[in-house]
């Protein structure tokens, strides 16, 4: 499910994991770069990785067509394995350089899984609001099978 407000997105998924399992994919560069892209043909490389509250991370985006794209923020909650929240800010040359957006993970047991809400604010012009809608649903869709596989090979 997506809902949008001004300036926000906010996606919900149940998955089939546990919460530590999910918190994992957003801690752990072996796993951040197998799901956190907007496409499979978009290859994610982690610069920096500091995992913690006062922390920060710096992503490239490498995709066949277009330039890469650097992407960098801090962490500013961490709250294992429940909360994420991290700043948003995409590097020049890109056309959205500059928009320092907020990212915010719940991370929530349900049933026999987790449900997932990422909410995207801060997101100041409509092309970000439908370029981000686009990047993190396809994120969202890539994430069930890292777990999936993930799962399988812990026995979990």
């Amino acid at each position: 499910m997506i809902t949008a407000d001004e300036g926000a997105i906010e996606l919900r998924r149940h998955l089939a994991a546990t919460p530590a399992q999910v918190f994992a994919a957003f801690a752990e560069p072996r796993l951040l770069t197998r799901w956190l892209t907007p496409t499979p043909d978009v290859t994610l490389t982690v610069l920096q990785l500091d995992f913690r509250q006062g922390g920060s991370y710096r992503f490239a985006y490498g995709h066949p067509q277009h330039e890469t794209m650097i992407v960098r923020g801090s962490y500013r909650s961490i709250e294992r394995p429940t909360k994420i929240v991290f700043s948003w800010i995409i590097e020049p040359p890109d056309r959205h350089a500059g928009i320092e957006s907020e990212v915010s993970v719940a991370i929530t047991p349900s049933g026999s899984g987790t449900e997932l809400v990422i909410r995207h604010a801060r997101l100041v012009r409509a092309d970000a609001i439908e370029r981000h809608r686009g990047g993190w649903g396809g994120a969202l869709d890539q994430l069930p099978a890292l777990l999936a596989q993930e799962g399988s090979l812990h026995g979990s």
